[in-house]
């Protein structure tokens, strides 16, 4: 009878356990590792360098000349180099959405720009 009792009482444990270590609505989500291959957001991306750098090599390849107002969102992908994948809002208040290649050498190569509706 004993056996029983403590194999249930580690399943209980197994399965209670990662629920207490979640976030509650008061509680900010933990932070989450940087994924090799996935997208990790980047909480404040107007203060990273290297999202801006990525965004100024984006506006080279929109086909007006409207002036960047802010970066809206920011994401980044860990590859040979770096993905970036950000939400531009525009002086004229166009939203576009672009992705920029970050190449080991520090090259940045934008491989697609789409404006959003």
């Amino acid at each position: 009878m004993t056996r029983p009792l403590a194999l249930h009482l580690a399943v209980l444990a197994a399965i209670t356990l990662p629920l207490a270590a979640t976030a509650t609505p008061d509680q900010p989500e933990p932070a989450r590792p940087m994924i090799a291959g996935g997208w990790s957001p980047i909480p404040a991306p107007a203060a990273d360098p290297e999202v801006r750098a990525a965004a100024r090599a984006a506006l080279t390849r929109l086909p007006h000349h409207a002036r960047l107002r802010r970066i809206e969102s920011a994401e980044r992908q860990v590859v040979a180099g770096m993905n970036y994948r950000l939400v531009l809002r525009l002086s004229n208040g166009q939203r576009w959405s672009a992705t920029v290649w970050r190449k080991l050498d520090g090259v940045m190569v934008v491989s697609g720009v789409e404006r959003e509706r």
